[in-house]
């Protein structure tokens, strides 16, 4: 015996051949029976295809991903800083420097870590333990164990442990949904299908991870493990390039440019001090004090903190945020590429039109729950009579259950077909008892449904013994069958203009994407009652009219869609659906705009060449049909690559991929696999597209939160520096002390002005948030006027503290070129230029708050900020006047008159810019707007 050829992990398709061989062949190539593999075989065959499992990628460790923290500059820098200090004895200004950097690297491993749990995830889709033909006798496994050629059984709720080609069938339908998308379950037979069609249309073919919806069957194993779809599918999840956010390459960039700049001023800085005939040890004390003064060293927590506080806000919103920096990466979002079923649409198929002889009827309510009402009504008595006729066919040829509340579900369910179910529905909202309805007409047989009837049959027998026939199906299966028809006032034979009318009815239906079955019944007489032959039973039907149902779009979608494309960002749908459907719900959710929609399949894919696909994405309002896990991958990397920002939704297995390759990718929390919401960034748990664009919104806001905190945070700097610089031009020029030691550096950094710049993460939108267009990839936070901007405030704020510095010594008497300064007064001083850069840095953060500047009514948002102005002046003053504190940062209490001084400083700054912004904009006023 030979063993089979297994599909090599690296093949593209799996199943390329599987489905178009026949039973007998299918098991001669994998030299099996339908009594199973022997125990030897199976032992060989496992040695050679390995285990039925998912295989994990190795993970770093959490050593290595602290170790790799300290390749930012700016870690690097402060413990440099940190280990000089320390050695030359300033142990004080050490432990906090190491302390800081122990506390930022600590931030970078939290931000860094993510839940890699996508393998973890798809191992559990497998079931434990499987029913399989051993030796001939059906025995019970680990589904661990399978290998090929093994023949399992599958039964209804069962989950399906492998790839498997079917053998036979009974009834048999599997929920699909994770892996093509699709919502209702997937009808599947035996027979080989002779020409190629796409997976999603191998029917005879059942893939590990989905279910059985109903029926049973029996499978040969083709695949196991990594070899199977589900293995295919994780091989691309894991090939997901590692990328950063938007916000993580500007304040890496942030980083290398500050970190460049402190490492050349330093050196300067120390070579000016040596040659100032400053004492060594001095001068590097000094040159440290620079780098202190140059470093932000409280920005990755200010930034962070403004992250954590925009999660929070969206964990309100029903957005749970897996990972900070994709808050804000989705206010940077270029494009969205949204699944169809479960995140526009409800997944939860609901019948919302009829059609009895002539009359439309319209069905109130979605989803599962009994709730509506069917209109136009009240109705006479026989068109009551032929409404109920027609929704009693969908009780009886039906094998769904409708299940209500209980106290482990608090919602109505549906026990099988999902179509099946919404047909229950659709009856109990006419009044009728489905219960009562089935119970009064026992089933005698079935004639189940298969692609190529495209119709099923439930047989009938009343306690008088009448016999019915009670079938659904394609409108054109159903009509090919027919003879008579209820055309709403006589049942008569049916015409060609009949045929061609329901068709038409039919076509238009669909393109509203509506699913739709034609009803009909006959009544068996004589032998055709006994009979269990098909051509016999499903012929000389009377149609009685055709029941339309939809998966419908979730309520709050048009306005989200709506709101979204207002803000510059263009929505794409990728699908495993069917096109006419897809595109239906496109223009339900509006996602043309004020332009065209244009559909694409996976066929036409396939053939259009990368710029075309690009070109098309970037366009938006492009519908993406029945296109594979690589297809969807295949159109957001091109998206990426070109340098704009895309988000991908998704709830299935099939959208891992994406999910994982995209800049961020958005799971459905209430109706998603396991496997989206692990490899995603952000989840939804309402599935809600309108929660997505709320997010959107929060993560625009934060990105100019950020930039308020970034901006302030760096003019301190420039305000320390400038201090410093003026500090060592007069020690050395004039032997007068130094205005600022590096622990008041740090006190003003991380003390003072840490809460309120964290604070600023909480501020509310300002302006049309939504109404802007994205911001592109080229914008930097730090661009020429930003930079104009800081080095001027800084040099205002630094100003008027070495200023003040100086003033001091005038007031006390005292000269500090000439005579030396006693210990008590320099600590005076330096606290004076430590108050006067603290207080100007509050006016300096307060007047950024808003685009109106400082006097505006967005000054009274926000109490958190307030409060944490009230919390670093208090900090100021325990760090001025509490002896111990004091002591160890080298200050000494003020006087009225130096707050003043302080204070006056702090008001000539604002009186500045606000002067300032105030030309400005009456420039921007008088400037003619000229027409291009």
């Amino acid at each position: 015996m030979t063993s089979p050829q297994l599909v090599p992990a690296t093949s593209p398709d799996p199943t390329a051949s599987r489905y178009r061989d026949s039973v007998d062949e299918i098991l001669a190539e994998f030299d099996s029976s339908l009594g199973g593999l022997a125990m030897a075989v199976v032992d060989q065959r496992r040695l050679e295809a390995g285990e039925n499992v998912i295989v994990q990628v190795a993970k770093d460790s959490a050593l290595k991903r602290y170790l790799r923290q300290f390749g930012d500059w700016m870690i690097v820098l402060l413990l440099v800083s940190a280990v000089i200090t320390g050695f030359l004895g300033d142990l004080g200004t050490a432990s906090v420097l190491v302390v800081l950097v122990a506390f930022n690297t600590l931030i970078g491993v939290v931000q860094e870590v993510r839940a890699e749990k996508t393998m973890e995830a798809l191992e559990k889709l497998v079931d434990p333990s499987s029913q399989v033909f051993r030796d001939g006798t059906l025995t019970e496994v680990e589904s661990r164990s399978l290998v090929p050629g093994d023949v399992i059984r599958l039964t209804e709720g069962s989950s399906v442990p492998a790839d498997v080609r079917l053998i036979t069938t009974t009834a048999f339908s599997t929920n699909d949904f994770a892996l093509n998308g699709e919502s209702d379950p997937t009808r599947k037979y035996a027979t080989a299908i002779p020409h190629e069609v796409p997976l999603a249309d191998r029917h005879n073919l059942a893939f590990a991870g989905t279910t059985v919806a109903t029926g049973e069957a029996l499978g040969l194993v083709t695949a196991t493990g990594m070899h199977t779809e589900l293995g295919r599918i994780a091989r691309l999840s894991q090939s997901a390039p590692s990328t950063r956010s938007p916000l993580q390459v500007e304040t890496s960039l942030i980083a290398k440019y500050v970190s460049y700049g402190v490492a050349v001023v330093s050196v300067v800085v120390l070579i000016i001090a040596v040659q100032a005939d400053l004492p060594f040890k001095e001068a590097l004390l000094f040159a440290v004090g620079f780098a202190c003064a140059l470093i932000p060293q409280g920005l990755p927590a200010e930034v962070n903190t403004a992250l954590a506080a925009a999660a929070g806000t969206l964990a309100r919103q029903n957005a749970l945020v897996k990972k900070l920096n994709s808050v804000e990466t989705l206010g940077a979002t270029h494009v969205i590429c949204t699944d169809k079923t479960g995140t526009l649409t409800k997944n939860e198929m609901t019948v919302s039109e009829l059609l009895v002889g002539d009359t439309n009827y319209q069905v109130s309510g979605i989803g599962y729950q009994p709730v509506g009402a069917i209109t136009p009504g009240p109705r006479s008595a026989d068109a009551e009579a032929r409404l109920v006729a027609m929704l009693t066919v969908g009780v009886f040829a039906n094998n769904a259950r409708l299940v209500p509340p209980d106290h482990e579900v608090t919602t109505w369910r549906i026990l099988g077909d999902p179509t099946e179910g919404a047909l229950l529905v659709a009856a109990r909202k006419a009044g009728l008892d489905t219960t009562a309805l089935r119970a009064g007409m026992t089933e005698i047989g079935e004639l189940p449904f298969d692609s190529t009837r495209k119709l099923m049959t439930s047989i009938r027998r009343a306690e008088d013994g009448t016999t019915t026939a009670y079938s659904k199906g394609a409108p054109e299966s159903v009509l090919a069958r027919a003879t008579m028809i209820d055309d709403g006032t006589i049942v008569r034979a049916i015409t060609d203009t009949d045929r061609t009318a329901l068709l038409a009815v039919h076509s238009e239906k669909a393109s509203r994407a509506l699913r739709n079955l034609l009803f009909a019944r006959r009544e068996l007489t004589g032998s055709d009652a006994e009979s269990t032959d098909i051509a016999v039973i499903e012929r000389n039907l009377t149609v009685l009219g055709l029941v339309s149902m939809e998966d419908p779009i979730r309520n709050a979608v048009p306005d989200a869609v709506a709101v979204v494309l207002g803000a510059g960002v263009k929505v794409n749908i990728v699908t495993g659906d069917f096109s006419i459907t897809a595109e239906a719900i496109a223009h339900q959710a509006g996602l043309e705009g004020d332009g065209q929609l244009t559909v694409v399949t996976g066929t036409e894919l396939a053939t259009m060449t990368d710029a075309t696909v690009l070109a098309h994405a970037l366009r938006g309002g492009t519908v993406f049909s029945r296109v594979a896990p690589e297809d969807k991958v295949r159109i957001v990397d091109l998206v990426k690559a070109s340098g704009h920002v895309v988000a991908v939704t998704g709830d299935g297995i099939n959208d891992a991929p994406a999910l994982r390759h995209a800049n961020i990718g958005v799971a459905m929390g209430a109706s998603g696999t396991d496997v989206a919401k692990q490899s995603a960034d952000i989840v939804l748990l309402d599935d809600s597209f309108a929660t997505l664009v709320g997010a959107i919104r929060e993560g625009r806001t934060i990105y100019r939160n950020i930039t308020k905190g970034v901006l302030s945070c760096l003019t301190s700097n420039v305000a320390e520096f400038v201090v410093n610089s003026v500090s060592l031009a007069l020690a050395s020029l004039l032997g007068v002390p130094l205005a600022l030691n590096i622990l008041q550096i740090l006190a003003i950094d991380l003390l003072g002005e840490i809460f309120p710049i964290a604070a600023l993460g909480n501020d509310p939108a300002e302006g049309e948030t939504m109404k802007d267009q994205p911001r592109k990839a080229q914008a930097h936070i730090l661009n020429r006027r930003s930079l104009v901007d800081i080095v001027v405030c800084g040099a205002l704020i630094g100003g008027f503290a070495i200023a003040n510095y100086l003033v001091f010594y005038g007031r006390a008497g005292l000269n500090p070129v000439t005579e030396p300064v006693p210990a008590a007064l320099l600590a005076q001083a330096m606290s004076v230029t430590y108050a006067t850069i603290m207080i100007c840095q509050l006016v300096s953060i307060i007047q950024r708050r808003s685009l109106h500047g400082f006097f505006t009514r967005y000054q009274f948002t926000n109490r958190f900020f307030w409060l944490s102005i009230g919390l670093a002046l208090s900090i100021m003053t325990v760090i001025l006047y509490v002896p111990l504190v004091a002591a160890f940062f080298g200050t000494g209490p003020l006087s009225l008159i130096d707050w003043a001084c302080a204070a006056a400083a702090a008001l000539a700054f604002l009186g500045i810019r606000e002067g300032t912004a105030l030309t400005r904009r009456h420039l921007s006023r008088l400037t003619p707007v000229t027409t291009p």
